[in-house]
């Protein structure tokens, strides 16, 4: 099938994220999208901003979406899809972004067959530079999933994956952005601490870091080896490092993906 109208059910900060991520890309996609809310005024909002419609009720957008995007709350799922189960027997593409929410209990919750993603991005999609993860479901064509997966590539880095490893994955790819800001957030303050005004200092960590994983992209290597092209023998670099692993950093990460990753396994 051709995906021409596009429905987004709740405009919160990622269903948001990813429309601003399309309209980037092509302006004119907001005519091809309409949303809705449990807060209509968060739909009004988002339709003032990016320009898409807003539809009266989620029967409504339902009925005129070939795909239907959910991102509700991984409980409110069956709430905000009440009335609309028949309307998905014509066709229509359902793609979650709800934690937790395995492919197989949201095909269950249809009385006929439907084409179900599951995605996991993050809040990159803004600016097209998201991570997401991407399962098919049992009842998707082989040509639905690859129109699927190109109307997402456009937010960012699609990564095809079995949905088993959704919440290792999560623990990464999701969670991931928090991480990095929090390390951003100790860079800057210790680039004050030794002198730096805070500005600069935001400037050189942000720039470091995107250049950093620029670099890591696209001569492909890993991450031990730029570790050692930067580590010069009794260096700033090998002083600092020795500190982080005095400080426990490296088994403070591990430990912190485990915990993200063992409480995405408790919302599936």
């Amino acid at each position: 099938m051709s995906i021409k109208r596009i429905g987004l059910i709740g405009a919160g900060n990622m269903g948001s994220a990813m429309i601003r991520g399309w309209l980037k890309t092509d302006p004119g996609m907001a005519e091809r999208i309409t949303v809705t809310d449990a807060v209509p005024m968060a739909a009004k909002r988002l339709a003032k901003e990016t320009g898409v419609a807003v539809a009266s009720s989620n029967l409504e957008l339902v009925k005129n979406s070939d795909l239907v995007m959910i991102a509700v709350k991984p409980p409110d799922i069956e709430l905000a899809l009440d009335g609309t189960f028949e309307q998905f027997g014509r066709g229509k593409i359902l793609v979650s972004v709800a934690a937790g929410r395995t492919i197989i209990s949201l095909e269950s919750i249809f009385p006929v067959e439907v084409a179900v993603f599951r995605l996991m991005p993050n809040v990159a999609v803004e600016v097209n530079a998201g991570t997401i993860c991407f399962a098919a479901g049992n009842n998707v064509d082989p040509q639905t999933e690859e129109e699927v997966y190109e109307l997402f590539r456009p937010l960012g880095h699609v990564i095809v994956l079995q949905e088993k490893l959704f919440a290792a994955a999560t623990a990464i790819g999701g969670s991931g952005p928090g991480f990095m800001a929090l390390f951003a957030d100790a860079f800057i303050d210790g680039g004050v601490m030794a002198g730096l005004p805070a500005p600069i200092a935001r400037e050189l960590t942000v720039t470091m870091m995107h250049g950093t994983a620029k670099l890591l992209m696209e001569k492909g290597i890993l991450p031990i080896e730029l570790r050692h092209m930067v580590t010069s023998p009794a260096g700033t670099t090998a002083s600092g490092i020795a500190q982080l692993e005095r400080d426990g950093a490296r088994s403070a990460i591990i430990d912190a993906v485990q915990v993200a990753a063992g409480r995405a396994n408790e919302l599936g």
